[in-house]
């Protein structure tokens, strides 16, 4: 009996929970820290888990800092696109290089990227996504914190 069907694995990382957690983006310039972001996940006993994604902003209160969901007009959880999607948003020549698949989840306005390179050896990027409303703009490369003294901090304001 001839033998047509083929196991090809899954070639990007999807997001997952060990993806939740502080990231950073430095500026190229001064390597400075610009903006922290924070990817949380929250279930209910009731319903199924959603993903959000905050921002650490200036309270304007002595100085105060706090976390701000990233949302426009009550569209908070992100949701996952579908390979389709991905393909519309990063079949592109600027993202010819590096090789490698992403994954990404998005609200209305904003979205949380996961980048796998198809070289092993390098490491997974990650990255913040504003939209306009029909296109992306340029993704903003995000670093995760992995020290976690800084994670425990990392409770959003509700």
């Amino acid at each position: 009996m001839p033998n047509n069907v083929y196991n090809i694995p899954v070639y990007g990382k999807p997001i997952a929970l060990d993806d939740k957690g502080i990231y950073y983006a430095v500026n190229r310039k001064t390597g400075a820290i610009n903006n922290v972001f924070q990817l949380v996940y929250e279930s209910d006993l009731d319903q199924d888990g959603a993903w959000y994604l905050y921002q650490l902003k200036n309270t304007g209160k002595d100085g105060e800092m706090g976390w701000v969901i990233l949302a426009d007009h009550g569209d908070y959880p992100l949701k996952n696109l579908s390979p389709d999607e991905i393909k519309h948003y990063f079949d592109k020549p600027e993202y010819a290089e590096p090789k490698g698949a992403w994954q990404l989840m998005r609200n209305s306005r904003y979205g949380f990227g996961k980048f796998t390179p198809i070289h092993a050896e390098e490491d997974i990027r990650y990255a913040m996504i504003l939209f306009s409303e029909t296109e992306m703009l340029v993704p903003l490369l995000i670093i995760k914190v992995e020290d976690e003294r800084f994670q425990s901090f990392a409770e959003p304001d509700r």
